[in-house]
């Protein structure tokens, strides 16, 4: 009875077997970046669109009360912001993704709002929401 000696090397084997996970890692890798940096986009969407749902809820609310009522609410600005403003009766908020490109969040108030620029860093604010005798609808904090 005859024995056939394979004269391939032993390590060709585990060599391919290397290549093989490192492309599957590559890709993966790939894969759960794209994923990630989408999730983070929604997630910062749809902070900013809590955050403007509140504030022009409020104005809203200031408004129908009437001169002189006035609200305090508190919202959290995602990180990303490169643009948070309120104009004629929207308030909105630009949001910026990971890969640069803006995205505006806007929310179309009642009332006619006056000219506010909210701050743009990441963090929970306090604003006060006023009717103002002009028939405007104020924005401080």
């Amino acid at each position: 009875m005859a024995v056939s000696i394979s004269k391939t090397p032993r390590g060709q084997a585990g060599v391919e077997y290397m290549a093989l996970f490192a492309f599957v890692a590559v890709v993966l890798l790939a894969a759960s970046y794209y994923f990630y940096s989408g999730f983070q986009m929604q997630s910062r969407v749809f902070q900013a669109r809590i955050a403007v749902d509140k504030i022009a809820n409020a104005a809203d609310a200031v408004a129908s009360q009437g001169q002189g009522s006035a609200k305090q609410v508190s919202v959290y600005f995602p990180s990303g912001l490169i643009n948070a403003t309120t104009r004629g009766r929207e308030v909105l908020l630009t949001v910026a993704g990971p890969d640069g490109r803006p995205t505006d969040v806007y929310s179309v108030t009642l009332a006619n709002l006056s000219l506010y620029q909210f701050p743009l860093a990441e963090n929970r604010y306090l604003f006060n929401v006023t009717f103002s005798s002009n028939g405007n609808v104020s924005i401080s904090g």
